[in-house]
């Protein structure tokens, strides 16, 4: 009602009946199953990210699991650094960290919809990567998506994918900030769902990228993490990983 952000908050209670050891060896003997949906890296810690969503609901293209590759030469020549490490995210569906974000946020909607709330779509603002991750989920998920795009400022590549996923594709004469203020009014109006960072579901699959790093470095946390910054969201997600 106040416009202000949303969080989604754990039931920590219950999460800690159960100790550390066993979250790590849960979560390890999902890696790399095909077994549904825990192939998955966001939903291999479901528990952790959406614990009450049924299964059949999750819309999932067992994204996550991603490469940590070992940049010894760049970071001792270049950096001065002598354990490098780059968190690969971007070797995804559609070729960015959003599908780590987008299958919680698309799993919700399919979930909300099939349990009769009238959402008769998902929408967003975009300048490539997120319409790219919501039309690829959406298309999935058989649902209808819209996005806003500022006219000739996406490249080729990522415009093909919402076209090619059949969403409803708008090329407005404004940047980004002006389709989103354009997206939060259709929202707002319409029984269409808002996609963008400003909803929070997409943390809960992004944090889970930072539980990812720890599994892949056997459990230890790194000294430093560098996250590149957009809106800052990753930075939020990041935290709620680590934390």
């Amino acid at each position: 009602q106040t416009g202000g952000l949303l969080d989604v908050q754990h039931d920590m209670e219950s999460l800690a009946i159960y100790d550390a050891n066993y979250w790590k060896a849960l979560f390890d003997q999902r890696v790399g199953k095909t077994s549904w949906p825990y192939g998955s890296g966001v939903w291999s810690k479901k528990e952790w990210v959406l614990p009450q969503i049924p299964d059949d609901d999750i819309v999932s293209m067992f994204e996550g699991n991603s490469n940590l590759f070992w940049a010894e030469r760049f970071g001792k020549e270049t950096l001065g650094m002598s354990d490098l490490w780059v968190k690969q995210c971007g070797n995804s569906h559609t070729g960015s960290f959003k599908d780590l974000g987008m299958t919680a946020l698309v799993s919700q909607v399919n979930h909300m919809r099939k349990r009769g709330m009238p959402i008769v779509g998902v929408g967003c603002a975009s300048t490539g990567d997120t319409s790219a991750a919501l039309s690829a989920y959406c298309a999935a998920a058989d649902i209808p998506s819209i996005v806003f795009l500022p006219s000739n400022k996406i490249s080729m590549a990522q415009l093909v994918q919402p076209v090619a996923n059949n969403s409803l594709v708008l090329s407005m004469d404004t940047d980004f900030d002006g389709c989103m203020r354009l997206i939060r009014e259709v929202t707002a109006e319409l029984p269409i769902y808002l996609a963008n960072s400003l909803n929070s579901l997409r943390l809960e699959g992004q944090k889970t990228a930072a539980i990812e790093i720890l599994q892949q470095f056997d459990w230890q946390v790194p000294e430093w993490v560098i996250i590149p910054g957009g809106n800052l969201g990753n930075v939020y997600a990041f935290y709620k990983g680590f934390a």
